[in-house]
């Protein structure tokens, strides 16, 4: 009788563990992220409309990925193992922005990358720009491609997270 619980309560264990293992990949699969949307920003090019595309959330957090004139809007992939410069444009409160940026990458495995890693003595602060709260340009690369979820920190606090594409190069 007891090898009997005993064998039960192995099987039970593993079982669990399974499930447990399942529903953590499914947490991070790309069935359960979408690609964060895209939006405009005016500017004028030299007396010319135009527009910056940002891709994030709209009044809260972006970097840009292409821009134009009205008639003629470039969006740049974003390319595995190439770095690239990044402008991000954050809106919020003012208090919202003392400490350094920090962008963690969770790849569609599940694993932890710092995309941005910030000097620790460089606090984001206040600087408008384009009419955003505060401007921080940086430089991004991404080791694989497929869904990157982005979780952006400004000191120890998360402002947000981003979903993006990244394309094999």
């Amino acid at each position: 009788m007891k090898k009997i619980l005993v064998f039960l309560s192995v099987l039970l264990l593993l079982v669990g563990c399974s499930e447990k293992e399942t529903k953590e990949k499914e947490a991070v699969s790309s069935n359960h992220w979408q690609v964060s949307p895209t939006f405009d920003i005016p500017i004028d090019f030299a007396g010319k409309k135009g527009k910056y595309v940002l891709i994030g959330k709209e009044g809260r957090l972006g970097f840009l990925v292409g821009s134009g004139s009205e008639d003629d809007i470039k969006v740049d992939p974003i390319i595995k193992g190439k770095p690239n410069k990044y402008m991000w444009h954050f809106w919020g409160n003012d208090d919202e922005f003392d400490g350094p940026l920090k962008v963690v990458g969770i790849n569609e495995k599940g694993e932890k990358h710092k995309i941005i890693q910030a000097d620790n003595s460089v606090n984001v602060g206040i600087s408008p720009y384009n009419g955003a709260t505060t401007h921080v340009p940086s430089t991004m690369e991404f080791p694989t491609a497929g869904l990157w979820k982005l979780e952006v920190y400004i000191g120890e606090k998360l402002f947000g997270d981003i979903v993006v594409n990244v394309e094999e190069g």
